[in-house]
Formats: structure tokens, sequence, C-alpha cells
């Protein structure tokens, strides 16, 4: 039986961790990091989905600092029942911290690392027994889209974000998806192993996370979570972003947590459409 814990968009641990989130934002870290591996303790959530805006809804499942701190890495949502809904979208971690778990469109991609240290991706039909114990997930039918300026990261490019999202009658205060496609010439990537290698020192680990930097412009496609005033709930210190990314490299995907991104002109964010 799965052990849940469902986070949704409304209760009141954004508020808590506002002025911690605050301070800690003017570190000017790197655009995205491993997700959660540092957090406060969650309390218990409503089993209801509360909207963030008129027809759109995020679910969040795990308590980060019981799952990455604690070594609670239980089966808490099972994927094949998160896609029974059409067109979701999430962002997560295996069971047991397994691998990465990346939806676009209903489309569950799974990346785990071999025993060798190489990178081995599944999807895209869900698997029966993968359950996430970690995982961000928002139901998405229609998008709104705008074509990138100017190169961005950080802040910067959580700014842009909001400033589309609200102009599209988004409330940039609650947590929502969005995507960007495009190619990029600087992206970091990894998949955990067991541990999320920021909590916990993969020196001292006999297995290691998968970590990947392309040396040549990729074409991406990037799905990711903004929450603003969820550190330590749903993002990691120092960001308001949780991203995943889907690269081709030699004509095979690579697929995996987002710890470093330059946005390039001529890339296309997309926000939900309400």
């Amino acid at each position: 039986m799965l052990s849940e814990f469902k986070f949704t968009a409304n209760i009141r641990d954004y508020e808590m961790n506002k002025p911690f989130s605050a301070n800690m934002m003017m570190i000017g870290m790197l655009l995205f990091s491993c997700s959660g591996c540092e957090t406060s303790e969650s309390s218990p959530a409503s089993e209801d989905v509360a909207p963030v805006a008129d027809g759109l809804a995020v679910e969040h499942y795990g308590a980060m600092r019981e799952v990455m701190r604690e070594g609670k890495t239980e089966a808490r949502v099972r994927l094949v029942d998160v896609v029974a809904k059409p067109h979701a979208y999430a962002v997560g971690a295996l069971e047991g911290l397994a691998g990465e778990v990346t939806i676009v469109n209903g489309e569950v991609w799974i990346s785990r690392v071999s025993p060798d240290g190489e990178l081995t991706v599944t999807g895209p039909e869900p698997v029966e027994d993968d359950s996430a114990t970690l995982l961000t997930v928002g139901y998405v039918p229609k998008w709104h889209q705008t074509t990138i300026e100017t190169a961005v990261t950080g802040l910067e490019f959580e700014a842009l974000i909001e400033e589309f999202a609200e102009s599209k009658g988004l409330d940039r205060t609650r947590p929502f998806p969005f995507r960007l496609e495009g190619q990029l010439a600087k992206i970091d990537l990894h998949v955990i192993n067991g541990y999320c290698p920021i909590a916990t020192d993969a020196s001292v680990q006999e297995k290691k996370p998968w970590r990947w930097l392309n040396s040549d412009p990729v074409t991406a496609n990037i799905v990711g979570f903004y929450a603003p005033n969820a550190v330590a709930v749903m993002t990691h210190h120092g960001t308001s972003l949780h991203t995943h990314a889907i690269v081709m490299v030699n004509d095979a995907k690579q697929i995996g947590h987002v710890d470093n991104v330059i946005v390039e002109p001529g890339m296309t964010l997309f926000v939900p459409e309400l």
C-alpha cells in the first residue's frame, strides 16, 4: 500500500517559508539545483487538490526532508495513476531515489544509473510497478507561448517566467508548470542514484550519480515548475524552480535534473493557458 503525502498548492507551507526564501534568493545561486536536498519538515496536507487558478491545479507528493535526509523513500504515488488523467506534466524522483521521473504530456520517462555508471532511459509508457517518492505534477491541455529575446539565467529567468505568466492571467504567487524548448549552448544535468548528491557526499558513496555537461549546442525540451515561496517544500534553497530536461545526443535521449542552464535567444517559453 502506498504511503502518500500530497502537497496542495495553497497550503500554508509557502507562507511559512517566505522570509527564509527571500533572504536566500539574494545569494544568487545557480538557476537549478538538486530539488529538495535540504528542507524543513512538511506538515500533513489535505487529500483534496487546491486550484492554483481556474482550470489549473498542482499536486506535490513527498515530504522532502523525510526523503532526502531521513531516508524515508517509500512509494507515495504510482506513475500509472498520475497519467490516468490526460495532459500530465511532472518532475520528481523514483521510489528509493532510484532515478528521476520526467512526465511530458502523459509520456513517462524514467532515468536510472546502471551498475556500470551509464545512463538508462525508459519510456514513454509507464511501468505498472514504478512509483515516485517525490513528485510535482500539473495537468495542462493548452499553453501560451513567447519567444525568448535575450540570454538569461538564474533569477533573470525566474523574473521572465513571472512576467509572462502574469501577463497571461496566472497568479504568480502560486505554483504552476512551465516548458522551454529550443537550442541550448550550456546545460548541466544529473540523475540521482540512491541519494541526492548535494544532501549526501558522493565521494564517500559506492554508487555515483550520473552527470552530464554538453560540449556542443543541443536541442532541449525542458519541463519544470515555478513555485515561489516554496523553498524546502517544492524547490531547493535559492531558487523558485524545479526542472528536468530531455536532450538528444547521438539520436539517444539524455534526461535528467537540470543543475544549470543558460536560456538562449530564440527559445520558446510556455505557460499554462487557463
